[in-house]
């Protein structure tokens, strides 16, 4: 029994990806590397698992990737700037009075 099945999906919480790598072996054995958020699913995943197979080494992978920043573009509200650099002015003031 040797195979390998790689899966990805994606949604607006970001990118999942799924590998299965699996050897022949005398009883079942499985190994997995989760993202600390998904952890807490290992032994549903195990579980899973040993409903499916009854022997091999089986190591499962999944890896998550967060949606990235929109456009990476940054927006500046120019009137607030303006607002805060004003104020920033009038305390600089006030200190320097005696």
């Amino acid at each position: 029994m040797t195979g390998f099945a790689r899966r990805e999906t994606s949604g607006p919480w970001g990118t999942l990806v799924c590998e299965l790598r699996s050897v022949n072996h005398r009883f079942l054995e499985a190994s997995f590397r989760l993202p600390d958020e998904l952890r807490g699913a290992e032994g549903e995943l195990r579980s899973r698992l040993m409903q499916q197979l009854r022997r091999g080494k089986v190591d499962c992978t999944i890896t998550w990737r967060r949606p990235q920043a929109a456009g990476g573009a940054l927006e500046i509200d120019a009137q607030a700037l303006e607002r805060v650099l004003a104020a920033v002015h009038a305390v600089m003031r006030a200190l320097r009075e005696p």
